[in-house]
């Protein structure tokens, strides 16, 4: 695809994530992705990155503010973050073969031709109101799909029992009994047994 082809697409899918919403949140599309503020901050990000090498967009995530990692910040756990950054929670969809993202197994979507743009903004749109923009709203404000999405991808979150932890400390609401017990038989979740399950059981 030329240089004209990747300029068009990114115009257009700027038009077509123009109106994204989430309750409690304030979203932006902008140039190249999406800002999340919460009470006038900004506390997150989803980034299209462009590949050169494969002519292809990958999409990576980051929360770096919001009840949840306020809350972690004031917390230093005695091991290594799973991150390479400050933030609570960050995801890259490079390399995964869930295909939420795009339809390829490296986890990126090809610079379209003209004529197809509109048809992978509108895909890219659909991806992010019914995962991505979930997803990363679940990390600023926890709802219920919060202990889920940590289960399903511990790595994600830099102390995963830390942020569930906080998760619950702000909305007492969104773990079962059931999840809790998930959550504690979890050893991508659970990486030191005394901080993190004294951390768990007041839950």
């Amino acid at each position: 695809m030329s240089k004209e082809d990747r300029v068009y697409f990114e115009s257009e899918l700027l038009k077509e994530l123009k109106g994204l919403e989430w309750p409690g949140l304030s979203i932006k599309a902008v140039k190249g992705g999406v800002k999340f503020r919460w009470e006038k901050k900004l506390v997150a990000e989803l980034d299209f990155q462009y590949l050169v090498n494969s002519n292809a967009y990958v999409l990576n995530g980051i929360v770096f503010g919001g009840p949840i990692f306020d809350c972690s910040s004031e917390v230093n756990p005695p091991y290594k973050s799973n991150l390479g950054s400050a933030a609570c929670f960050s995801f890259t969809t490079s390399g995964r073969q869930d295909k939420k993202f795009g339809t390829s197994i490296y986890g990126t979507i090809s610079v379209p031709k003209r004529e197809d743009a509109g048809a992978i903004c509108a895909h890219i749109r659909r991806a992010l109101e019914s995962h991505y923009v979930p997803l990363m709203a679940g990390c600023i404000l926890p709802s219920a799909r919060t202990i889920d999405d940590v289960l399903a991808s511990p790595t994600d979150y830099a102390y995963p029992a830390l942020f569930i932890h906080c998760a619950v400390a702000y909305n007492s609401g969104i773990i079962s009994s059931e999840n809790l017990e998930k959550v504690k038989l979890n050893k991508k979740i659970i990486k030191n047994k005394d901080f993190d399950l004294g951390l768990l059981s007041s839950l």
